[in-house]
């Protein structure tokens, strides 16, 4: 089989078709087997012809498998076959027609005598990220989301090169082609964040899945918080709005991203909402909304005092959910102010090898629970003294007056100043108002205290007989749901885990600054920033089983497995020359078991990284 290309008399354009010669009886004439078209210029012909290579390769294949007489050798792919045909072609466009081909010694050299001095370097390739957090990404299922191959292709790139090199769409087309040889076209890229927006319930729903996949047990812990995601512009619509800027970005409107993970940072769902909206009002709707496509039962919610309101608390009550959130003490009634003041009412408690004072209370007939840490005393003295100090400097020492114009109003500065019309002085009382809570942070929650049960209570060894032994084992494990302070204020310290999680979002993957206006394409844009997030953290938690590698290092070695493709100039073939390989890389491809081709190795134009 074999292009051939005709021409008609008087007309410039040709005939292009894949023809086969056959011999009947003592003759050979040629058949054709596929028409490709007719083209009127050379790029047109080029590219009829370069499809005949193609129907080609597939009908060799194809003829391959269903003969009977098998090979001894493993059956080439489409893009091999097509890669020998290419070179066969190339090989005969060399030769002058009516002589018999050259052969040089280059023509029969193998991969293994290629002389260096001929290799130039075509580019350098980050091979580690396509093979682990790839490798995750297809375990997780968001190969499914899109159902075109090339769509497919194009959205998996977007999410790993958040990973490697989280920018701009325009500047990610660029370095994908650059440091992945990944080419795609900038319409292409917008053309799939459309795609995906109908998609993101179902990428939610899959997020969730694997979470719980990961975690045998049922999730009962759930970590609950907001951040804000500014824009480069000042433009408003029905989600880009103004608000309270986590990032002091007062000039910028901004969306509001509310998240869940559990304990271990893995995601569980998230929510995005209009820039003005307040942090209170998020957690019952994404309640609501998780409700309808995740399937999330009882659960406790952990999140910081924004969420504290009687409405969200009697929310989770109502809907059989326990809650460990923060507490706000300095708004409490002055009667229990006084109480959490007091020092009668604690108890010295150990926190691990830290040693500490817990109190517990009633507040709205729930319970709160105190904490006092001379650690935690020491650096709420020491934050004061930075804040007093930059006061001093504009106003003088406790006493002195300033300009109050001269200085900003925060509330770091109200907390410890009086003011006047025209003077700003440093007020004592406030600071040793605010001295008196310094090491105190507090909990409320609807989860009772730890206590035995009644039976259990009776029960004495005096009274116990062998044959009771069973029952009384049995009773012994009838312990109420409640657990105790230590264990609540645990469960609350680990709050840090969704804070990184924000980090990671925001710095890491660069989530933020959004350059995008429509809001289709800002949840989209989120919607990708949110599965590479999830690759990362499923990643994270995997790698962790062996080696303790933060979220960073481990991008880092995986940014830092390249490979260097070569092209041989007499013979024009491309041979791929694996970087360097730690020994960190290596255990985190072991984790994943996942074979790195160590060795130098030529390569077809289809299998180019």
């Amino acid at each position: 089989m074999f292009v051939r290309t005709t021409s008609t008399p008087n007309s410039p354009r040709k005939s292009v078709k894949v023809v086969e010669s056959v011999r009947e009886g003592y003759k050979v004439k040629q058949v054709m087997l596929h028409h490709l078209g007719v083209g009127g210029t050379t790029q047109e012909i080029e590219k009829l012809k370069r499809l005949g290579q193609e129907f080609i390769a597939q009908e060799s294949l194809r003829r391959e498998q269903e003969s009977p007489q098998r090979s001894l050798f493993e059956p080439m792919t489409q893009e091999e076959k097509l890669a020998q045909i290419e070179r066969l072609e190339a090989l005969k466009q060399g030769v002058k027609k009516g002589r018999k081909p050259k052969v040089v010694l280059k023509d029969v050299t193998s991969s293994d005598l290629v002389s260096l001095s001929d290799l130039v370097e075509e580019s350098r390739v980050v091979e580690g990220i396509h093979d682990v957090a790839g490798h995750v990404y297809d375990l997780m299922g968001y190969d499914a989301l899109l159902t075109r191959i090339k769509d497919k292709e194009l959205l998996k790139d977007l999410v790993l090169m958040r990973l490697s090199c989280p920018s701009s769409k325009l500047k990610a087309k660029g370095l994908l082609d650059k440091r992945f040889n990944k080419t795609h076209d900038i319409d292409s890229i917008y053309r799939v964040m459309d795609k995906l927006l109908p998609k993101i319930d179902t990428l939610k729903t899959l997020t969730f899945q694997n979470t719980k996949s990961i975690i045998p047990e049922v999730i009962d812990l759930l970590f609950f918080d907001c951040t804000t995601l500014y824009f480069e512009s000042t433009d408003t619509d029905d989600l880009r709005k103004f608000g309270f800027s986590k990032d002091h970005r007062f000039n910028t409107t901004q969306v509001v991203l509310a998240l869940a993970t559990n304990s271990d940072g893995l995601p569980i769902g998230y929510e995005l909402f209009e820039g003005s909206t307040a942090e209170v009002k998020t957690l019952l709707i994404c309640i609501t909304k998780w409700k309808q496509h995740l399937s999330i039962g009882e659960v406790c919610f952990v999140a910081d005092r924004a969420m504290m309101s009687d409405a969200n608390l009697t929310e989770l009550e109502s809907e059989g959910h326990s809650y460990v959130i923060a507490a706000k003490l300095r708004s409490m009634p002055k009667l229990l102010q006084q109480e959490i003041l007091s020092e009668e009412n604690y108890n010295i408690t150990s926190f691990g090898s830290e040693l500490g004072w817990v109190g517990e209370f009633e507040y709205s007939k729930r319970r709160l629970i105190v904490s006092y840490k001379t650690k935690r005393a020491h650096n709420d003295a020491y934050k004061r003294d930075k804040v007093i100090e930059k006061i001093s400097k504009r106003i003088g020492g406790p006493g002195a007056s300033g300009d109050t114009q001269k200085l900003i109003t925060n509330h770091g500065v109200k907390k410890y100043t009086e003011s006047t019309d025209s003077q700003t002085i440093l007020s004592q009382d406030k600071i040793d108002n605010d001295s008196l809570w310094d090491g105190l942070h507090g909990i409320i929650t609807n989860i009772p205290a730890p206590k035995l049960s009644e039976k259990m209570q009776v029960v004495t060894l005096e009274t116990i007989e062998i044959e009771n032994l069973n029952a009384l084992y049995a009773t012994k494990r009838e312990l109420d749901r409640g657990q105790d302070a230590v264990t609540l204020l645990s469960r609350y310290s680990h709050l840090w885990k969704i804070e990184e999680s924000f980090r990671i979002n925001k710095h890491t993957l660069s989530m933020r600054p959004i350059y995008h206006f429509k809001p289709e394409r800002i949840k989209s844009h989120i919607a990708i920033c949110y599965m590479a997030f999830s690759v990362l953290r499923h990643m994270e938690y995997k790698v962790k089983l062996t080696q303790k590698i933060s979220p960073e290092v481990l991008l880092d070695e995986l940014k830092s497995v390249e490979a260097s493709i070569y092209r041989h100039l007499p013979t024009n073939r491309l041979y791929r020359m694996p970087g360097k390989f730690t020994h960190n890389a290596s255990k985190i491809y072991k984790t994943f078991q996942i074979d790195r081709r160590n060795h130098a190795q030529e390569l077809t134009y289809n299998k180019i990284m």
